[in-house]
């Protein structure tokens, strides 16, 4: 059990976990029933809590009595509860869900009512993002990858950048931007090398 690979089994056996074939964060998250488990150090791929606990069609009835899923009829499979998903009289059947009538949409309950806003992250730029941290090679995958999970969970709007709000009624999501700052010596994130800034000419 100490190893974050393998599993123990109903046949009180320990085997290669099922989504451990996968080495890597981006092959483990093209699969639907796996993600990347970022509390397992160093992080490992691992099968996401709903489908592994409800597998088949006949437990569709304890995957929507348990708070944290929910029966994908389209997929035929339960998968992790997502209210945005969800039509009203489901929502508001859902304690972990609210019910936006102004809206006329399903959200995530810690979410509800909020307003529109545009969230923006500064990320550190400088070169000492070009080392090391923790199981990370360097920086950014770090920050970049608790970013993207942080993210997911939030009511984005879709929106692309650039985008203007304009008038009209209050969509209740988030859009996010993020900025790379740094003074001398930059860690180009696009590059993949630290380059220091050249002045305009004449400045």
């Amino acid at each position: 059990l100490a190893d974050t690979l393998c599993e123990w089994t109903s046949q009180l056996t320990c085997e290669l976990g099922k989504c451990a074939r996968y080495p890597t964060e981006k092959c483990c998250d093209h699969d639907d029933g796996c993600h990347w488990d970022l509390n397992a150090q160093p992080p490992v791929c691992k099968e996401k809590y709903c489908p592994k606990t409800y597998p088949t069609a006949a437990t569709q009835a304890q995957c929507d009595a348990d708070g944290k899923c929910m029966w994908d009829s389209g997929k035929l499979a339960c998968v992790d509860k997502d209210c945005g998903k969800l039509a009203k009289c489901p929502c508001r059947a859902q304690a972990e869900c609210f019910w936006d009538a102004t809206l006329g949409k399903c959200t995530d309950l810690k979410f509800a009512e909020c307003p529109t806003m545009d969230v923006v992250v500064l990320m550190d730029g400088s070169g000492s993002m070009d080392a090391w941290f923790g199981n990370h090679p360097h920086g950014f995958y770090g920050l970049i990858e608790i970013m993207r999970d942080w993210v997911k969970t939030l009511p984005l709007t879709g929106e692309k950048a650039g985008t203007s709000t304009g008038p009209g009624p209050a969509t209740g999501g988030l859009r996010l931007g993020f900025i790379q700052f740094s003074g001398q010596n930059p860690w180009w994130f696009s590059k993949g090398k630290s380059e220091a800034i050249q002045a305009p000419a004449g400045v």
